[in-house]
């Protein structure tokens, strides 16, 4: 399935979950803001990149690679490289991998070992993830790319009765419905339009009655078709 518009998405809407995933404290993300800038010479763009606010936080590089490639790290390297020699940031920098599983890693080869042993980057494998990440939103979204086709509509669905109690505003679902559903799309594209409506039903009935319903409604259509 296609990830990499998801994951953009994903670390936009909800930047604290970088922290979280690497150990540090979610609120970290304030001294941050997450953009996705071009690096003109090679017309490449990360999956995600966090610039700091002040000089003492260093930048995050975020990349999501779902399928094996074994020069992938010589192409990451390569691409923040270019983007310093581009850019000129002061700060410092860090990277963060995620895998779905440990077999997409190509593993580390000897050109690169020092940025591995210094801790200047980071591999996450999903399939590794602390339980309690993946039982709570928005981490759990992860959960529906790992599940087979036929664990999927459980997964849903203990994600809808989570998002009534996270999101008490009807106006917030604003933008976690949308996403949602863009990930089923990708997950299960056999799926017709009202297949995708009915696992994501009860979501609608929360905010049916909000200002911001019509505009939902409209932006999940678009999404579908």
């Amino acid at each position: 399935m296609k990830t990499d518009s998801f994951f953009n998405r994903f670390f936009r809407e909800f930047p604290g979950a970088l922290f979280t995933l690497i150990g540090e404290d979610p609120r970290k993300a304030k001294r941050y803001k997450f953009t996705s800038i071009e690096v003109k010479e090679q017309a490449f763009r990360f999956d995600g990149l966090f610039l700091p606010k002040t000089k003492d936080d260093p930048i995050y590089f975020v990349e999501t690679q779902f399928k094996k490639e074994n020069d992938f790290y010589a192409r990451l390297f390569g691409e923040i490289f270019l983007y310093l020699r581009q850019y000129r940031p002061l700060n410092n920098w860090r990277a963060v991998v995620l895998f779905p599983r440990e077999t997409a890693d190509p593993g580390v080869h000897q050109h690169f070992q020092e940025f591995f042993v210094s801790g200047r980057l980071q591999r996450l494998y999903l399939k590794r993830l602390p339980k309690k990440h993946l039982e709570k939103f928005p981490l759990s979204l992860f959960q529906i790319i790992l599940d087979s086709e036929q664990n999927v509509a459980s997964t849903v669905r203990k994600i809808v009765r989570q998002l009534p109690d996270q999101f008490p505003q009807a106006d917030d679902l604003e933008k976690v419905v949308p996403m949602l559903v863009s990930l089923l799309m990708d997950k299960l594209p056999q799926l017709s339009l009202k297949e995708i409506k009915k696992m994501t039903e009860p979501l609608f009935s929360n905010i049916k009655k909000s200002r911001a319903y019509q505009e939902i409604a409209e932006e999940v259509e678009q999404e579908l078709t």
